[in-house]
């Protein structure tokens, strides 16, 4: 800790000498720049030591933190809507007007699409004549391997 004390101490001198012995001008506002760097790194050295030693910090926060499920849950049902909402618009601009989407979402707290479901009932279009296109436009809307396309006609 001393030693981290005596190099700003140190670096406060040497910008003073700095400031001192260099000329008014255009050089004088990149020799700052430079010495504005050094301080930071002087002055931030502590924290990469800090970090790169195994610092347990459970033992300081161990019952602070807990997940919040219903927001986390909360936040997903929102994604998921907001997706399903986006995928139906986009399908609609291609001319599949009533197509029903609905996303299952996988099991946990992150967020992530495990299949979709088009359903065609509503449409004009048959599976067979859109199955691949709508599987196509699906997947570049969202990222999701599974897309089945329904057509109970």
């Amino acid at each position: 800790m001393t030693a981290w004390i005596m190099s700003i101490v140190g670096v406060v001198v040497i910008g003073v000498l700095i400031d001192v012995l260099t000329p008014e001008g255009e050089s004088n506002k990149y020799v700052k720049g430079v010495y504005a760097l050094i301080v930071v790194l002087v002055i931030a050295s502590p924290i990469a030591k800090a970090l790169k030693s195994d610092i347990d910090f459970s033992k300081y926060f161990d019952d602070a933190f807990e997940t919040d499920s219903a927001f986390v849950e909360s936040v997903n049902e929102d994604r998921k809507y907001s997706d399903e909402q986006k995928i139906t618009n986009y399908l609609k601009l291609r001319g599949y007007e009533n197509a029903v989407v609905v996303i299952f979402q996988s099991v946990g707290n992150i967020y992530g699409i495990d299949r979709v479901n088009v359903d065609l009932t509503m449409c004009i279009q048959t599976k067979e004549e859109c199955e691949e296109e709508i599987k196509s436009l699906v997947g570049s809307v969202v990222n999701c391997d599974e897309v089945r396309v329904y057509d109970n006609k």
